[in-house]
């Protein structure tokens, strides 16, 4: 009864942007609601506060015409006095001043954008269930003058209702807090290094030595600001169900040399030795499993194993245990006391989590990994003594197959004309100079498609093509598509999707439209030379 209340209740949105009416209106209508208005002219508030009747008002601050501020005060006068109408204040504006001012001016909560969309469903339920329960109170405060001692039990079963949804409230302003201090750290941080130094080697008067340090910290800044919007967006799909898992067999040595390669340069700079350790024999093991994330754990977990290890020892590997691999990461690290093992997978924690911490991070990462790891329903678990380092271990199930008699490498085809062509269908020009600017060399022709059309005609007028570099999302037709289209009449010309978009479910479905390799934006430079001359492509 009170769910069925709440999804009917009269929603009313104003925002000046589209986009942002567009996200809430799709979250809203996912989650069942069925009466919602929008706007983006605040002057409507009034008119619409009177013929529609909203329940709830989600409220935008900065917009033409009238601020949220202003909304806020004109309807003081159209408020019932005495009634709970919720104020949901939804902003890009950070500071505390602002925030005050809105709790002040009539609002019950607010939010800052970018905002967590399962966070803003969780408010916009508590809001509405409140005024649900504040409506119900009157009702009985009404039939309590009437009938006391009739209705004592059921006020006494509403006011803990109430406790209850107190409760809730508050957990979710703590979440949310937390959140919001971890990604505002996590993010301004090294944004600040990124656009700092970016500032500085704009300088042509610096020292060779110091240009070259300089690059350094900026591009330990950029993957640091890669790797904590990766968690976030981690967190998010795990948190609102929409993670997927693509099973295929994979090569647990060849993910590991992966992660190894990945982080050699980091345990360099901070003096760690980071070795592998595999199984010597010659068992043969057949591992079906999402290989993107137990790439992701591993990652997670070296990563962890070299931020709290300083000229120490790392070392990754997996042994068979029955029909089980166990991968696990140890390190000579500062290790985890008793009590804190058993929070340490849970959200946005750290051993010490104060904020004179000397660890960065989001505390999101072993929290991944652990969601990941249940995902591919496997175990993870770990041994630290505090001062003398820890290891981590998680299993999933496999099975041994026999030793193949032999192994044949298959080598790309090198191509001995004097050029080769490469097509490269991206729709962001600054993306696409990127491209240009690190692969055009004397070997090498680069083709330009703006979109997915360009890349399909061009593909079918350019038989010289050897290989394309396919972004996902374009306009008047995206990378799915052209890749199929493409397939269609030259089965045998490698694509390559460049995409943004980092879930297993859109890789799944590029592999399925039939390109042959995935990479995710960023790519750094040696990484995108050695993905083209796996394909056959030659460089200098």
């Amino acid at each position: 009864m009170i769910d069925e209340s709440i999804k009917a209740a009269n929603i009313l949105i104003v925002d000046d942007q589209e986009a942002n009416i567009d996200v809430l209106t799709g979250l809203l209508k996912k989650q069942g609601y069925t009466n919602i208005m929008t706007t983006i002219d605040p002057r409507d508030v009034i008119p619409l506060f009177e013929s529609f009747k909203p329940d709830i008002l989600l409220l935008d601050l900065a917009m033409p015409f009238l601020s949220g501020f202003e909304v806020m005060e004109l309807l003081k006068e159209h408020i019932a006095q005495n009634t709970f109408f919720p104020i949901l204040v939804l902003t890009a504006d950070v500071t505390f001043e602002a925030k005050k001012r809105a709790l002040s001016g009539g609002a019950n909560d607010f939010l800052t954008k970018p905002f967590d969309l399962i966070e803003v469903g969780l408010r916009i339920q508590n809001l509405l269930y409140t005024s649900f329960l504040q409506k119900q109170l009157q009702n009985q405060n009404q039939i309590l003058e009437q009938r006391v001692k009739e209705r004592t039990s059921e006020l006494e079963m509403q006011n803990i209702e109430l406790i209850a949804a107190k409760e809730k409230a508050e957990a979710s302003d703590r979440l949310k807090s937390s959140f919001i201090s971890n990604i505002s750290h996590e993010i301004r941080t090294p944004l600040n290094g990124i656009l700092g130094f970016g500032q500085i080697l704009s300088d042509v008067e610096i020292e060779a030595e110091e240009r070259e340090l300089y690059i350094k910290m900026l591009k330990s800044s950029s993957s640091r600001l890669i790797n904590t919007i990766t968690n976030f967006l981690d967190i998010s799909l795990l948190t609102s169900g929409n993670q997927k898992v693509f099973r295929k067999e994979i090569n647990a040595s060849k993910i590991i040399q992966e992660v190894v390669k990945k982080y050699e340069d980091d345990c360099i700079s901070k003096n760690n030795k980071l070795s592998v350790q595999a199984p010597t024999d010659d068992i043969e093991i057949k591992l079906v499993t999402d290989g993107e994330m137990v790439g992701k754990i591993l990652n997670q977990l070296v990563d962890n194993a070299i931020k709290f290890t300083q000229q120490g020892n790392i070392q990754l590997g997996y042994q068979i245990i029955k029909d089980q691999i166990h991968f696990f990461v140890r390190d000579t690290g500062i290790g985890i006391s008793a009590e804190s093992q058993k929070l340490i997978f849970d959200n946005f924690v750290q051993e010490d989590n104060t904020v004179t911490r000397g660890y960065e991070g989001s505390g999101l990462g072993l929290s991944i990994a652990k969601k990941f790891v249940e995902f591919l329903d496997g175990q993870i678990w770990l041994e630290s003594e505090k001062g003398k380092g820890s290891v981590f271990y998680f299993s999933l199930p496999c099975e041994k197959i026999a030793a193949p008699d032999s192994i044949q490498e298959i080598v790309p085809e090198q191509s001995t004309g004097s050029q080769q062509t490469l097509l490269i269908a991206e729709d962001n020009d600054i993306n696409f100079k990127y491209y240009n600017l690190i692969l055009k060399n004397e070997f090498i022709k680069i083709l330009h498609a703006w979109n997915g059309v360009e890349a399909v005609d061009l593909s079918k007028h350019h038989p010289e093509i050897k290989l394309v570099m396919m972004d996902l999302k374009m306009p008047e037709m995206n990378g799915f598509e052209a890749t199929r289209q493409i397939k269609a009449f030259r089965s045998d010309l490698p694509i390559i999707v460049v995409t943004a978009h980092s879930g297993s479910e859109d890789h799944q479905k590029a592999i399925d439209a039939g390109c042959d390799d995935v990479m995710i934006k960023p790519i750094k430079r040696e990484l995108l030379i050695s993905k083209l001359k796996e394909f056959g492509l030659l460089f200098k």
